[in-house]
């Protein structure tokens, strides 16, 4: 009959080795499992997301994938992102739907519907559009190829970055970590400005 196996457990880094002698006792001796350094391998990340007065909101994130293919997807500001036959994965952001989880190296694409305040208080309704800046710390460089135009400040109100009801889209890739800041840059009433979320790169 065979002596079934006895398999000791590992707990935390610490595991023990059994030594038996003939005749002898059993004897235990500890060792550390030195640590893993954990590395990713960067990826580009698709962030879409609405934008709308803080007062009603504020930016607001609606769905977040990787992107796993070289080309971005086809866009237009009037409909967005067609992800029609596009390889992507879908995965699930944080709960707040405000913040951003990203590594060092990074892209990531935003792709950002500007709306208009649905509230009949004058006071929401004061812009046309809406700016979009991200600032931190850290080191990141923004695409400025066709597809992603940069981001737009939106220092002018006559002319915003996101029209409302108009799709916007930028390029970012994060070079280190820190906590980043993603805002509406144009501040043209006390109530429009402070749409802040977070990107947090580790």
């Amino acid at each position: 009959m065979q002596v079934p196996k006895k398999h000791f457990p590992i707990v935390g880094l610490i595991g023990l080795v059994v030594v038996a002698a003939a005749g002898g006792g059993v004897y235990y001796y500890q060792f550390v499992l030195s640590h893993a350094t954990v590395t990713y391998l960067p990826s580009h990340r698709l962030v879409f997301m609405t934008a709308i007065v803080q007062e009603e909101g504020g930016f607001h994130i609606t769905n977040t994938a990787f992107l796993n293919q070289s080309n971005l997807p086809k866009f237009n500001s009037t409909s967005g992102a067609s992800m029609t036959g596009v390889n992507s994965t879908n995965y699930r952001g944080e709960s707040d739907n405000r913040t951003i989880d990203a590594h060092v190296g990074d892209m990531i694409t935003f792709y950002i519907l500007g709306e208009n305040a649905t509230s009949s208080d004058p006071a929401l309704h004061v812009s046309t559009g809406h700016g979009f800046d991200i600032v931190g710390s850290g080191s990141f460089t923004v695409n400025t190829s066709a597809n992603s135009p940069g981001i737009l400040g939106g220092t002018n109100p006559a002319n915003p970055a996101i029209p409302f009801g108009k799709w916007y889209s930028v390029t970012v890739t994060f070079n280190s970590g820190g906590s980043y800041t993603y805002l509406c840059s144009i501040v043209c009433s006390p109530l429009h400005g402070n749409m802040n979320g977070q990107i947090v790169v580790t």
